[in-house]
């Protein structure tokens, strides 16, 4: 009976062990015996009881990384005494690698030297394995916010895809992550933080095709492309010597596309020792790419709407030229012939007597305002003598008109002689100029207007200074269009404008744009020989 019970309560006991995934050892230190439980083995990878189990064995069991360190957690173990606890990993026949929880306790005699080790090992390999996936998921979402918070931002494209590649880099640290943007057929650098500088400069630029690496490649094909060995591979033939000298062994890239399917650009992963495809980390990559998708085309869409306005001045610029030019041709012309038949009509008028000589006169005045007003509309249009002359000569003209028509002395400084400026450059610094003395006009209150033009490294600058009322500390928040026009223009030849409070008194608006000058064909052509 006892025997049955007994028997009982070893299956009772091996079933909980299967169940819980924990099996249990002993270790007896006088003769080297070590015992497992059925579901050890089962654990270790083994049948139960299909071999003897030694110390050594157990040891060799580990993976190589770890066995030192087990050594010593056992040994101190023995040496304190009393229980202890470690974690380990093993190699299984088949070469799995699992990961287990030990605890144990050092079986002393009554004279208190340790005689052996009891204890149980839990197979927590699948805890490990969510535990790390959680975390990994954790990673890549604090990546993917930080990157579209940078993105939402207005931070510079390079940065946020920096975060995305630092983060798939970070959770696989044998790799080496990159970013390339496709622009016109061309792979250009997006971000690759850890990549040697050289080598990111040397395929800045690089054609994609058939046969050109990896990136390039999987670019003109629109699918990942795996090589697992950099120098065998012939994708790599013509681009090979560029990695050699950094060692780089292998690489993958995958295409980054838009929400329509459209190549924007590649996400790659070099290494440096030749990979199997079963390696790498298909779900990571899905990831970023789509998030990298999300960030350069959203930038594009960005810079295309940022073009957008640039585009429409430049329309609105030719139609006033354009209707500035008929103004004065063509009305012009129109009204001068007018007075020329009015006055002719006059010296043949001889029976009409004072009155329709006087009505004539009041008819030639007439024609004299009528075309200054045109003259006046065609110059605010499009001044000729901006395009004739240049921009000094017009700012000159523009302070000359304002003094007029206001009474406000305009004094204009210079020191860019009769330089030639791309058109487009003059234009916004022109229009800018023109809404500053609006300004000053309608809300200064200014006695006086200082302009000073000049160039300051390779800058072309310019400021507008009054000394009216001034702009108010703290700028309301629906500034005026005005005000944002005048930025607007600015930033789009690549500069910027400010508004600022002058000591004692008055408003200083300050222009600074980089220099840029008219293409040659387009200067042949303003000469009549294009």
């Amino acid at each position: 009976m006892a025997e049955g019970k007994s028997a009982v309560m070893a299956r009772q006991l091996d079933a909980a062990q299967a169940i819980t995934h924990v099996g249990s050892w002993e270790w007896d230190m006088a003769t080297g015996v070590v015992t497992w439980s059925d579901e050890l083995y089962r654990i270790y990878g083994m049948s139960p009881q299909s071999q003897p189990i030694t110390f050594d064995a157990f040891i060799a069991s580990l993976v190589p990384s770890e066995r030192e360190r087990i050594r010593t957690e056992i040994a101190g173990a023995v040496e304190r005494g009393g229980r202890f606890s470690y974690r380990e990993q093993i190699v299984r026949p088949d070469g799995t690698i699992r990961v287990l929880d030990t605890v144990g306790e050092v079986v002393a005699d009554d004279a208190g030297k340790p005689i052996g080790l009891i204890g149980t090992c839990r197979d927590v390999t699948d805890e490990e394995m969510l535990s790390r996936t959680r975390q990994r998921a954790e990673r890549v979402r604090a990546g993917e916010r930080e990157a579209l918070e940078l993105l939402a931002s207005g931070a510079p494209l390079e940065d946020v895809l920096t975060v995305i590649v630092k983060m798939i880099e970070e959770l696989t640290p044998w790799a080496l992550a990159s970013i390339l943007l496709l622009d016109d057929g061309k792979l250009r650098h997006g971000a690759a933080p850890h990549l040697p500088v050289e080598y990111n400069r040397a395929i800045d630029g690089a054609q994609i095709g058939p046969k050109a690496g990896s990136c390039g490649t999987a670019a003109y094909r629109g699918e990942a492309v795996f090589v697992a060995n950099i120098e065998t591979d012939p994708l790599w033939i013509g681009y090979r010597h560029l990695v050699e000298p950094y060692g780089l062994r292998a690489c993958w890239s995958s295409p980054i596309k838009s929400a329509e399917g459209g190549v924007v650009g590649t996400f790659a992963l070099y290494f440096r020792e030749p990979v199997e495809q079963t390696a790498l980390p298909r779900d990571l990559v899905a990831r970023a790419a789509h998030v990298a998708g999300i960030a350069i085309e959203r930038r594009q869409l960005d810079d295309q709407l940022r073009a957008l306005p640039e585009r429409l001045e430049a329309v609105r610029e030719e139609e006033r030229t354009s209707i500035a030019r008929e103004i004065h041709d063509e009305l012009g012309q129109a009204l001068t012939a007018l007075k020329l038949d009015i006055a002719w009509i006059a010296r043949r008028t001889k029976t009409g007597g004072d009155e329709v000589a006087r009505k004539l006169d009041e008819m030639a005045h007439s024609t004299d305002d009528i075309i200054t007003t045109v003259r006046r509309i065609s110059s605010e249009l499009r001044p000729g003598i901006l395009d004739s002359v240049g921009l000094r000569a017009a700012l000159e003209w523009q302070a000359e008109d304002f003094t007029r028509r206001t009474g406000i002395p305009c004094e204009v400084r210079s020191d860019v002689g009769e330089l030639q400026l791309e058109r487009s450059l003059s234009t916004a610094v022109f229009r800018i100029f023109q809404e500053a003395l609006t300004n000053v006009a309608r809300h200064a209150n200014a006695t006086r207007v200082e302009v000073y033009l000049r160039l300051e490294r390779g800058m072309l600058k310019l400021d507008i200074s009054d000394d009216g009322v001034g702009v108010p500390e703290i700028a309301p928040r629906n500034s005026s269009l005005g005000l944002l026009g005048m930025r607007e223009r600015a930033r789009r030849c690549g500069g910027e404008c400010t508004i600022r409070r002058r000591s004692p008194r008055g408003t200083i608006v300050s222009v600074s744009v980089p220099l840029r000058f008219p293409k040659a064909h387009d200067h042949d052509h303003e000469l009549g020989t294009g």
